[in-house]
């Protein structure tokens, strides 16, 4: 070792975590002063000084003035006290919506989201587990309502839970097993999608595809290399409704192996009761019988 050198010049490692972080911050910052921006906004529309601009309703978002543009989003947290453990805090998301519908029959949205910005455990805080997840970022074309065609990335269209995950529109604090181990929950390709209202009550569907590269991937997800699936969901009564999916599909991680999953779904809502429920099977081509199965029943 060159014991010449000046001890305060970094380590190259040093040098890309600080930027890592500086980054992972700058990201943080960003989110919050839009949001803080459109919070301010909201009070002032709520409390009538914002001249033609309408007032925020709970739920819609926030439209840009003289703009085609709305932001929304949510926040969410959690502690977690397990035994022979100290709790912890948890800010778990700090959400981002940004969405554009103009006159034409072309839509863009995104959804960024902040996963635990913040965790502080037995009073020591702690920023090591962020990570800025591009969760959804594509563009719509509609024809109809039967025919709507979509790229990018997106949730997969597995189930019901994957497709309404946020945790303000959800009943439990922790996500199903079922629901984001036996598949990734997002892919990024192409989609056709719409309702098929000459069949009965209006028939869902959703058909898509994914191949090449994920969009700004998860480190912590295995994501397709390739995916194909469809899924179908009908309103049996008025207070029921049930669906259907399926996929085959081939992971980064697995390459040569390709699954099967098939999986049904199905949600009942009656004077302000509700019981959803889903279930799947997945089967590998390296072996017999179901290698994933599993459901969850809630109300």
């Amino acid at each position: 070792m060159n014991r010449n050198l000046p001890k305060c010049i970094p380590h190259a490692g040093t040098i890309a975590a600080t930027r890592h972080q500086l980054a992972r911050r700058l990201a943080s910052a960003l989110i919050v002063a839009i949001c803080a921006a459109a919070l301010a906004n909201f009070a002032k529309a709520a409390d009538g000084g914002a001249g033609d601009i309408k007032a925020y309703q709970a739920g819609d978002g926030w439209t840009v003035p003289h703009t085609d543009l709305t932001v929304g989003g949510y926040a969410s947290s959690s502690v977690t006290k397990e035994a022979s453990a100290p709790w912890t805090l948890d800010l778990s998301h700090l959400s981002l919506f940004l969405w554009w519908s103009g006159d034409s029959r072309l839509r863009f949205f995104s959804e960024t989201d902040l996963e635990h910005p913040v965790q502080v455990r037995a009073g020591h805080t702690s920023t090591d587990s962020a990570y800025l997840a591009l969760e959804r970022l594509y563009a719509d074309w509609t024809q109809s309502d039967e025919l709507n065609f979509r790229v990018g990335k997106f949730l997969t269209p597995i189930g019901r839970w994957n497709l309404i995950h946020a945790a303000p529109l959800v009943w439990t604090t922790s996500r199903p097993v079922i629901t984001e181990q036996v598949f990734p929950t997002n892919a990024t390709g192409a989609m056709v999608f719409g309702t098929l209202t000459a069949v009965g009550a209006g028939l869902d569907y959703s058909i898509y595809g994914s191949i090449g590269t994920e969009l700004r991937p998860d480190p912590q997800v295995d994501t397709f290399k390739e995916a194909y699936g469809v899924h179908f969901s009908y309103p049996v009564q008025p207070t029921l409704q049930v669906g259907l999916s399926y996929a085959n599909f081939e992971q980064k991680h697995e390459i040569g192996e390709h699954k099967n999953l098939f999986g049904v779904d199905g949600v009942w809502a009656r004077n302000g009761y509700e019981i959803s429920a889903e279930a799947a099977w997945r089967f590998s081509s390296q072996g017999g019988g179901a290698d994933e199965k599993g459901g969850f029943v809630q109300g």
